[in-house]
């Protein structure tokens, strides 16, 4: 149990993929904080785990060195990038409390049954870290938070009058604060009235890839005269876990049958590259083509990404059929070559 902590951040859970379950860490009594790493590089970070692995596990696992993290973080087997930060982590920082969630690629029984068990595993750690129970009770009013906050941000779907740069900012905001802060400013929907279809410009962009760390690209493909109208990241589109669910389909069962709602809920959400469900992925991808009005694309996958960089040959070629063009600019998590992204983009924004 925890005793005797002085840190501020001793109450906050840190958590670096869309695939975690935030609403059992809320229903701890912690307030889960996304990872975005630190800015600049890290020549320790690079040291212990070469550089020719992910970008953005480096960045983090510098916040983890650096004494910048929460006392407690949950990482997600997504990748084995992310095992292997899980690995250094565990050995390097001063961390109270980590737990790896296995994270299957199928959505069949078996992939259920392992995602249920460990975030089973996860919730009894948790409840020995903060020694405060986890009940259906709190468990639920954690899942209606959370959806209060994804009804927020779907209302800065296309047409709500914020530019990309903004909703992503809000995305961010909403991925660290407590649900309660961040509904209290926003939980009116702001958005909703304050629709402006005639802000775009016929150069409408969607950006693809992981996540982003800050909004300065995103800005540039605005100043350049682009509209940003969808960020499929994971920070982003697929940042929603309950996005098509209502309050009125939480089960009203014990825990055990909540958390069965909760992976059902998180197994079947929009797929990332890493799954088995590539059909899917690419579908979900080209709808949010067509809904949000899209006429290019600028694919941003993180260095050394292989399930991104995988899909990218299909995406390519199913976008030069709808005669979308894209453009590819791989990222290694920093915003350096900064003069050298503005003149492709500029090429690109000409040429739509």
């Amino acid at each position: 149990m925890m005793k005797d902590v002085n840190r501020n951040n001793s109450m906050q859970a840190g958590w670096l993929c869309a695939y975690t379950p935030l609403e059992i860490m809320a229903a701890a009594g912690l307030t889960p904080v996304r990872l975005f790493g630190v800015e600049g590089g890290s020549e320790i970070a690079d040291n212990l785990m070469g550089q020719n692995i992910c970008p953005y596990v480096r960045s983090c696992l510098a916040q983890g060195l650096g004494g910048e993290a929460p006392d407690a973080v949950v990482f997600a087997g997504c990748c084995d990038s992310m095992r292997r930060l899980y690995d250094a982590w565990s050995y390097y920082c001063d961390s109270r409390f980590t737990f790896m969630i296995d994270v299957p690629r199928g959505k069949g029984p078996a992939s259920l049954a392992i995602y249920r068990n460990s975030i089973r595993k996860l919730a009894d750690k948790l409840e020995n870290y903060t020694g405060e129970a986890i009940t259906a009770e709190n468990l639920k009013d954690a899942i209606r938070q959370r959806m209060k906050v994804e009804a927020v941000l779907d209302s800065t779907s296309p047409g709500a009058g914020l530019n990309g740069s903004r909703k992503h900012q809000l995305f961010i905001e909403a991925q660290q604060q407590d649900s309660r802060t961040f509904i209290s400013g926003y939980g009116d929907n702001p958005f909703l009235n304050k629709r402006n279809p005639k802000q775009r410009n016929g150069k409408n962009i969607t950006i693809s890839g992981n996540l982003l760390k800050s909004e300065i690209l995103i800005g540039m493909v605005e100043e350049c005269g682009g509209t940003v109208c969808a960020l499929d990241l994971c920070s982003v589109e697929r940042f929603f876990t309950w996005r098509d669910i209502s309050h009125d389909m939480i089960p009203g069962g014990g825990l055990d049958e909540l958390l069965g709602f909760l992976t059902q809920s998180y197994i079947s959400r929009s797929p990332c590259p890493r799954t088995l469900y590539r059909k899917t992925r690419l579908d979900n991808f080209l709808g949010l083509l067509r809904s949000s009005g899209s006429n290019g694309v600028i694919y941003i996958p993180l260095m050394f990404c292989d399930p991104f960089l995988y899909e990218l040959p299909e995406l390519k070629r199913k976008t030069d059929e709808l005669g979308i063009p894209g453009l590819l600019l791989q990222s290694n998590y920093q915003n350096d070559s900064i003069g050298q992204i503005r003149t492709r983009i500029e090429a690109f924004m000409e040429m739509l």
